[in-house]
């Protein structure tokens, strides 16, 4: 079966689900994470899923239909790994935990990349609705890393700076990553982890310790720390 976006057949009304349609999607979401989108088959989501053709068609309406469910899902299962960005109450450490996230995706056996970084690069340059869908959740990545990096500052981890300053910094995180991700999908695991490297030692060069004002000391670095547990929104979000 090929997939062009046309409906399926329509749905019978009045008969609940046989099926869990969380599980299926997260098994749609994991083939096409392995095969990519094109490359995987309609019957390739009937085997992945377990569902029969018409039971798929009813549910997600097309093959696209079951990639938009997939990133919905993918987007879900990344919150906890986003949200320390976003409303974390450290600095420099949020980030550095979300690079060991990444690190530790990598060194996975097989691991295929990132799937929304995969899918933006496969579908959504001729696929509007797709390309928002990436470019959401690049611009929720950008403005967490910025989040993070405006906390680091006010806990005097980082040289305070502007705005466009720390959200130029954020899309250079942000840039390096997609890289990492990139090199992941194409088999360049040791590649995506040097790269990995040696952004954290980038962001460990912007980490210098700053001087306090003089006089401030100790309790001027409190109530700085104080201020960053009030929470400070990220720049350009």
């Amino acid at each position: 079966m090929q997939d062009d976006r046309k409906p399926g057949p329509t749905p019978r009304r009045g008969r609940p689900r046989s099926f869990d349609l969380d599980a299926a999607t997260a098994s749609a979401l994991s083939a096409f994470w392995t095969r990519g989108y094109e490359a995987t088959t309609v019957e390739d989501l009937v085997r992945a899923t377990g569902l029969a053709p018409s039971s798929l068609y009813a549910a997600f309406g097309s093959k696209h239909g079951v990639l938009e469910a997939a990133l919905a899902r993918y987007d879900r299962d990344r919150e906890d790994l986003l949200a320390p960005l976003e409303r974390g109450e450290a600095g420099l450490e949020d980030l550095r935990l979300f690079f060991a996230s990444v690190r530790a995706d990598l060194t996975e056996a097989g691991a295929p990349g990132c799937f929304m970084v995969n899918t933006a690069t496969e579908v959504a340059p001729r696929d509007k609705r797709i390309a928002a869908h990436a470019n959401r959740h690049r611009e929720r990545v950008r403005d967490g890393i910025a989040a993070a990096l405006t906390r680091a500052a006010a806990l005097g981890e980082l040289a305070p700076a502007g705005a466009e300053e720390t959200l130029g910094r954020a899309r250079v995180v942000q840039a390096a990553l997609f890289g990492v991700q990139v090199a992941a999908r194409a088999g360049a695991t040791g590649e995506a982890l040097a790269t990995l490297g040696a952004l954290e030692s980038q962001v460990g060069l912007w980490a210098q310790p700053a001087e306090a004002p003089e006089g401030e000391g100790r309790r001027g670095t409190a109530r700085r720390k104080a201020a960053a547990k009030g929470g400070a929104e990220a720049p350009g979000a």
